[in-house]
């Protein structure tokens, strides 16, 4: 019997070479632009280019991305004009270039005024830059400052670490409640400027001046600092600005969108700022440490004869950053469990396994007749990947969770993650959110659940054992 293999057509028309997807490249569609949309896209923005073999179509029938009203209500489109055969739908034609595909499509924005004011589409774009996408992407359209120009797109997957950073720079996209903006071009500071490291400027030219020696003294006096000085800022912000006095779970309405407040978004932007401090002034020295002049020709020259150096500079930084959210998580998580009388063991080591948590201490984790009914493991990891198989070994018979702040889990993870036996535990915003898949999956809850049901299911057995435990 013959198989049948689907083949999307592609209506768009080769216009140039394909271009990478870099911070450069969108800093030169923004240099062009008027205005810039920047969209996260929920799961029916990405599975309309889905194609759903076992049901013989694509997994949804929108056609393309829904923007919110405000992509309407201001000069972004060309005006609306009415359908003549059905004229509470109006529309307007668009000529859309898509410099990772190279083509150039002819798309068009739509408003089906008798769905309501948010029936607005976006349609006739190419498949094939939606149809992998990662849960939470994101898709950018750019403007032209010319009257009448070609509009610019593209998208960028959320397993981009690199892009979704630097969108986090110029829009806040990385924000817990970003979907949409509208931005002017214009007004995105593509060098953000940090006035709290002036200071460390003017100290660091002052040292450069006065020769090599005093710059090697002066760089070498900046220390990182370390992930638990950061957490504790973060925190004391946190306190701050919420009025609550600790990380008591129980108090708090929602404890996940906590931690990922904490986590991602006010220790990063302090992670971010100390990390200038530290590998900016290294940088320096690795071009200017040799004394020698400081002419374009001379600092070109370094530039080339220390590139080992300033790669290791650069390799350190990338390696901090990526580890860093993972020990922060884990202060966080542990203040939680203190600050609400959850009796638990820190990292243990069993075996050469190395949970982050067990519940309720190591001793009843290693009791064999206890530990499927009374113990349980908590082990962190911000983001998933491939990386969560190896928890499975570390449950050794009793339940295990997976606490992560990874909106981007796509439901075949959610599926093995469930097979293996593992509850993946996440904020509460993620767990009704239209931009990933945790939707009514049965291995899925959210922290305030966790919590909930480790108090209800383990606090009168944990109390039997003599284990003070909870307010």
């Amino acid at each position: 019997m013959a198989v049948s293999i689907h083949i999307p057509t592609d209506p768009g028309k080769s216009f140039a070479e394909p271009e990478e997807k870099t911070p450069e490249l969108i800093e030169r569609l923004i240099a062009k632009s008027d205005k810039v949309i920047v969209k996260k896209l929920a799961n029916n923005d990405r599975n309309w280019a889905v194609w759903d073999e076992a049901k013989g179509r694509y997994k949804s029938n929108q056609a393309g991305v829904l923007l919110p009203a405000a992509a309407r209500e201001v000069d972004f489109f060309p005006p609306l004009v009415p359908d003549p055969a059905k004229p509470h739908n109006s529309s307007s034609d668009i000529v859309v270039f898509w410099p990772a595909t190279g083509k150039i499509y002819e798309s068009r924005f739509i408003w089906y005024s008798e769905k309501g004011l948010a029936e607005n589409h976006w349609t006739k774009s190419p498949r094939s830059e939606f149809s992998d996408l990662s849960p939470a992407s994101f898709v950018l359209l750019f403007k032209s400052k010319e009257s009448g120009g070609c509009y610019d797109a593209l998208t960028v997957d959320s397993s981009d670490d690199l892009l979704c950073d630097y969108l986090d720079e110029l829009f806040g996209a990385s924000a817990p409640d970003f979907s949409f903006g509208i931005f002017k071009a214009a007004e995105v500071v593509l060098a953000p400027s940090r006035t709290k490291l002036q200071q460390l400027a003017a100290d660091l030219i002052s040292a450069l001046l006065k020769g090599p020696a005093a710059l090697d003294i002066f760089v070498e006096s900046i220390q990182k600092r370390s992930t638990a000085d950061i957490a504790a800022e973060a925190f004391e912000q946190w306190r701050v600005d919420s009025g609550n006095l600790t990380l008591n779970p129980y108090l708090l309405s929602a404890p996940g969108d906590t931690l990922q407040d904490l986590t991602r978004e006010r220790e990063f932007g302090i992670y971010k700022r100390d990390e200038a401090a530290h590998y900016g002034p290294r940088l320096v020295q690795a071009v200017y440490g040799s004394g020698r002049g400081r002419s374009t020709n001379e600092v070109v020259a370094t530039l080339l004869e220390n590139f080992d150096a300033i790669y290791r500079v650069f390799l350190s930084a990338g390696q901090t950053r990526k580890s860093r959210a993972g020990g922060s998580f884990e202060i966080h998580v542990g203040r939680m469990l203190k600050d609400g009388n959850v009796p638990h063991s820190s990292q243990p080591i069993f075996d050469r396994r190395r949970p982050d948590f067990v519940l309720p201490s190591k001793k009843i984790y290693r009791d064999v007749l206890r530990r499927s009914n009374s113990a349980l493991v908590l082990t962190l990891k911000t983001t998933l990947r491939e990386r969560w198989a190896q928890v499975v070994s570390e449950s050794a018979g009793c339940p295990i969770y997976l606490g992560t702040l990874d909106e981007r889990v796509p439901r075949s993870t959610l599926d093995k993650l469930g097979e293996a036996g593992i509850t993946l535990v996440v904020p509460e915003r993620f767990i009704s959110s239209e931009f990933a898949e945790y939707q009514q999956h049965a291995s899925v809850i959210s922290f305030r659940r966790f919590f909930d049901d480790v108090r209800d299911t383990k606090g009168e057995d944990w109390h039997s054992l003599g284990i003070p435990c909870f307010h």
